[in-house]
């Protein structure tokens, strides 16, 4: 099993200026964020701040408003938006409010569309096989805002056109499957259809499957609407539960001729 190795502890300032270097050239990083690093390196406080302050002074480290900007700006020229700035900072230990003045400035002074970069990234993609649903959250997590989201995806001559997942999934449905496995679970024909239809399913051939289903006998529903009653416990010599039994099956999707029947046997 791999064990990782204790961090070796400096004995002297130098070394933690070492530790400093090495980590700053690895990736940029904030003050937070190298502070931490040090701060494995040594308990001692007034090193790691004399470091800090140096590297500071000389340019080796940014600010936390100078790292911000810095980010944001190479966030927009990868065509990312501000809730993935906003994330990202957060992460790094960077406060909300210099967050935002960062992007605030940049949005200003380079007179920054987000909506604009939305489509610039739309129209880069390779859109083929993608759901709506997909490409959705997939724009999302680059950190744009959901109505520009929308917007883009509608005005784009591909993405406007691309199914939902449920969509493409229901025209893949075998209409006589799926109401084969719907009639197991003891539902009637008109729960069977709503439910088709809140898939997305075609049901324009319903009415003529279901009747080849009955006349070969692949599912009897009068049967189904039997055992379905036979779950609950009505007393059908009693009025009101009998009352209740038709309620019941009804709301199941049995027809009044199936409930009539099952009620009278």
């Amino acid at each position: 099993m791999f064990t990782q190795r204790p961090i070796k502890q400096a004995k002297t300032i130098d070394n933690v200026y070492g530790s400093a270097y090495y980590h700053l050239e690895a990736k940029d990083r904030t003050i937070g964020e190298l502070r931490k690093k040090l701060e494995a390196k040594t308990d001692n406080q007034e090193w790691i701040d004399t470091v800090l302050n140096d590297l500071i002074d000389r340019g080796y480290l940014k600010s936390d408003k100078k790292f911000a900007v810095h980010f944001a700006e190479m966030a927009f020229n990868s065509e990312k938006g501000r809730q993935y700035i906003l994330t990202k900072l957060k992460e790094k230990g960077i406060e909300s409010s210099t967050a935002n003045e960062a992007i605030d400035h940049l949005v200003n002074r380079d007179n920054i569309c987000e909506l604009s970069l939305l489509s610039n990234r739309l129209s880069a993609m390779r859109l083929e096989g993608l759901s709506s649903d997909k490409l959705y959250s997939t724009l999302l997590k680059h950190g744009f805002r959901s109505s520009d989201v929308r917007e883009a995806m509608q005005s784009h001559p591909v993405a406007s056109t691309l199914a939902s997942k449920q969509k493409i999934k229901a025209d893949k449905a075998d209409i006589v499957k799926e109401i084969e496995r719907l009639a197991r679970k003891l539902k009637g024909k008109s729960v069977i259809k709503r439910e088709l239809q809140q898939k997305l399913i075609d049901v324009s051939q319903f009415d003529e499957q279901i009747e080849k289903l009955e006349r070969d006998g692949s599912i009897d529903f009068y049967q189904n609407c039997q055992l379905r009653l036979e779950k609950k416990r009505f007393d059908l010599t009693n009025s009101k539960d009998k009352s209740k039994a038709y309620a019941y099956l009804y709301s199941h999707g049995f027809s009044s001729d199936e409930i009539k029947e099952t009620l009278a046997s």
